[in-house]
C-alpha cells in the first residue's frame, strides 16, 4: 500500500515556483531518504507533508486526501531545532504523552530510553542536554506514540558519525518491526547509505528515484548534475574505472573484504 502519494503538485513562494506538477509515492513500511541541494524543496516539502503550507493538486496518505485530521493520525514530523522544554526529562515526556491520552507511560518511557540508550537522561533537566542529546529524548517521544509515518528533517545535522550510525540503524528496525515508514529528509548524502529507497529532488521534481543499489549504480546522473555521492560509492566509481572491481559498493567492510580475496 501507498502511504503517501503525491499527484501534480504545485507550489510557489510568490513567484517562485518551488514545485510544478511534482509526483511521488512512498510505499508503507519503507526507509526513505530525500535528497537534494540547497534550494531543492526539501524543507518546503516536509512543511507542505506536515499541513504547515499550503499547496496545489493532491496528496492522499494511505488513500485519503491529506487533511487535519489525516495528518495528527499519521505523520509526525522531527524538524531540526532547538527544543526547549523546562523540567527533568522524565517529567517532560510524561507530561507530553499524557495530553495525547498514551497509556502505561511510564512503562513505555522507560521502554524507548533503554532502546534509545538515553535511561541515563531521565533525571536531568531537559535544557540541560547537549543539543545532540535533546534531539534523542524527542526522538524517543515520536516513537513512543507509534507513528504510521515519521519524517525527519535534517534531524542529524550538527551530530557525531557515531551517534548518526547507531541510531540509523536503530530505526532501520522500527521499519522492519512495526512496518513504519519514515522518511529521512537531508543534506548529508551518506544518510541515504541506511535508506531502502532514495528520492532525489531539484527543479521542481523528482530527478531520480529508486532502490538505494539502482540509485548510486547511476554515475552519470551524479557526474551530469554536479551531485556528490557517498563516499563508498565515489570510491567505487573510481575503481571501476581502473577495472578493479565489476560493481558499485555500499559498505566499505564488504569492499574491503573482496578487494582482500
Amino acid at each position: 500500500m501507498q502511504a503517501i502519494e503525491i499527484k501534480n503538485m504545485v507550489f510557489s513562494y510568490g513567484n517562485i515556483k518551488i514545485f510544478d506538477n511534482f509526483n511521488l509515492g512512498i510505499s508503507e513500511g519503507s526507509f526513505v531518504s530525500i535528497l537534494g541541494k540547497n534550494g531543492s524543496g526539501k524543507t518546503t516539502l516536509v512543511n507542505i507533508l506536515s499541513g504547515v503550507l499550503k499547496f496545489e493538486g493532491n496528496i492522499l496518505i494511505f488513500g485519503k486526501s491529506l487533511s487535519k485530521d489525516i495528518i495528527n493520525k499519521n505523520i509526525f514530523t522531527i524538524y531540526d531545532e532547538n527544543y526547549d522544554y523546562n523540567g527533568k526529562v522524565m517529567d517532560v515526556l510524561a507530561y507530553e504523552l499524557k495530553c495525547k491520552k498514551i497509556k502505561n507511560i511510564k512503562e513505555k518511557i522507560m521502554n524507548i530510553a533503554l532502546e534509545l540508550d538515553f535511561a541515563d537522561y531521565l533525571i536531568m533537566n531537559f535544557n540541560d542536554l547537549s543539543f545532540e542529546k535533546k534531539k534523542l529524548v524527542i526522538l524517543g517521544l515520536e516513537l513512543i506514540q507509534n507513528p504510521k509515518i515519521l519524517i525527519l528533517d535534517n534531524l542529524f545535522e550538527g551530530v557525531n558519525k557515531e551517534f548518526k550510525d547507531i541510531i540509523l540503524k536503530k530505526l532501520k528496525g522500527y521499519v522492519r518491526k512495526k512496518k513504519m515508514t519514515i522518511i529521512n529528509v537531508s543534506n548529508d548524502v551518506e544518510e541515504a547509505l541506511y535508506a531502502n529507497m532514495v528520492v532525489v529532488i531539484g527543479d521542481g521534481k523528482v530527478l531520480l528515484k529508486g532502490s538505494r543499489q539502482k540509485v548510486f549504480e547511476n554515475e552519470n546522473f551524479f557526474e551530469k548534475n554536479d551531485f556528490e555521492p557517498p563516499f563508498i560509492v565515489n570510491l567505487s566509481y573510481k575503481l571501476k574505472f581502473y577495472e578493479l572491481i565489476d560493481k558499485i559498493y555500499l559498505s566499505e567492510k564488504k569492499l574491503v573484504d573482496d578487494l582482500w580475496k
